[in-house]
């Protein structure tokens, strides 16, 4: 064999074992845990857009996501209620992510930004968040159709502008706030009551605001519409229908919502619907289910979750996937089912996909957020708060107070 011959075969021998060695590649897994069914398709669109990871995902029905304090964890966790000092801390800092530039730092929403933060070490980024909303009908608007927000007090005002009496009685009430447990609780943190992780009482507060509000809700009932008894009677009689009925129907002028609720509501059922953000002092206050990303310390893969991350939260990305959620009819609204953690995207993306949102997107100034609440938050809210804030407004004189509640709750918790 001549020598170029014998040259050009060897070649061929290398090409063949080098692109025979690509082709068995395996990627490396990155396992990621969460209860939110909306992170398939972004894990579909991932292993498609590269090859050097694949996401394996872990569904939990659970929320929020348990943490294993031994043993192996996750790459990724993706939940709610993450960022509590007992928490927080469980996961690696990301601040390498900036400084290298493969997230921009900028894109975020400042005081979202700064939940994940502990120690000036950012362990956690924000994902999606979501506002509440009052729905109405449009054909039988009040002032709200001149305002961008309604604060407390216009929403009081214009609810006891539809308060009808006949004969003595009430035959139609505009708003209750007794009506939704949750926007009772929404008052209640609009008014600056700060619910937040507390080391020794499981739940810290600001006690003065919490009792305004308290008594402003008071008020509030006792005043326009008539006290609980009454507020409750006309719920029992008109309204049993979705929220979103009883305002097209007349039976009230405000229901209570989330912008993640109304968005998944079919078209044909919002086409004389419209809403308005909930606001106190000219401030939105962000609801306190803000979903996190983070990287365990215990993760196997750390370098292929920063991959996941560092992909994910690209202006261009979001965007792709906001798109392909419209095409194929993804039961969800927005990403992750709320607005998302970069402000652009909810500026320029969300009025494109959503035309109910044209001029309605709140811009950053005019949000807050809430503080970081217990792990527990949400048994807290559901055995604790909530019964305690309805005792409050329905009962003359209501029995023990909420530090009385909470002891009683810590001590029947089983200890760990």
């Amino acid at each position: 064999m001549k020598k170029h011959d014998s040259f050009i075969l060897s070649t061929w021998i290398i090409l063949f074992a080098f692109f025979q060695g690509c082709s068995s590649y395996t990627p490396k897994t990155v396992v990621l845990t969460t209860s939110r069914k909306e992170v398939a398709a972004y894990i579909e669109t991932f292993n498609t857009d590269q090859n050097d990871y694949r996401i394996e995902l872990r569904f939990t029905p659970d929320s929020p996501v348990s943490i294993p304090s031994e043993g192996s964890s996750s790459d990724i966790i993706i939940s709610e209620y993450l960022a509590g000092n007992d928490t927080i801390k469980k996961f690696r800092p990301l601040d390498g992510l900036f400084f290298e530039r493969k997230i921009p730092l900028r894109d975020f929403y400042t005081g979202l930004l700064k939940l994940g933060k502990r120690d000036n070490r950012q362990y956690l980024l924000p994902v999606s968040f979501d506002l509440p909303i009052l729905i109405y009908d449009n054909r039988f608007p009040g002032k709200e159709n001149e305002l961008f927000l309604l604060n407390l007090e216009e929403v009081r005002a214009i609810a006891k502008s539809f308060l009808k009496i006949e004969s003595g009685k009430i035959v139609q009430i505009g708003f209750s706030p007794l009506w939704y447990g949750d926007f009772i609780l929404l008052t209640t943190q609009l008014f600056g009551a700060d619910y937040t992780e507390d080391p020794v009482q499981v739940l810290r507060y600001n006690s003065k605001n919490l009792n305004q509000a308290i008594d402003f809700l008071k008020e509030w009932s006792q005043q326009d519409n008539g006290g609980p008894t009454n507020e409750l009677r006309y719920k029992e009689k008109y309204l049993t229908t979705p929220p979103y009925r009883q305002v097209s129907l007349g039976w009230a002028h405000y229901a209570y919502s989330s912008a993640s609720s109304f968005f998944l509501l079919p078209e044909n059922r919002r086409l004389s619907l419209n809403f308005r953000w909930i606001g106190h002092k000219g401030k939105i206050l962000a609801l306190d289910s803000i979903l996190y990303i983070g990287i365990p310390e215990k993760a196997s893969n750390p370098k292929g979750a920063e991959a996941f991350l560092s992909w994910f939260f690209q202006l261009s990305t979001q965007k792709r996937l906001l798109e392909a959620s419209q095409m194929k009819f993804t039961y969800s609204f927005g990403i992750f089912g709320g607005f998302s953690s970069l402000t652009e995207i909810n500026e320029k993306e969300y009025p494109r996909l959503y035309p109910y949102l044209m001029g309605h997107i709140p811009p950053a100034e005019l949000l807050d957020f809430p503080p970081p609440v217990p792990y527990a938050w949400v048994e807290l809210k559901k055995r604790i708060l909530l019964p305690y804030l309805i005792d409050q407004l329905q009962t003359e004189k209501p029995q023990g107070t909420l530090e009385d509640r909470l002891k009683t709750w810590i001590l029947s918790k089983p200890i760990r």
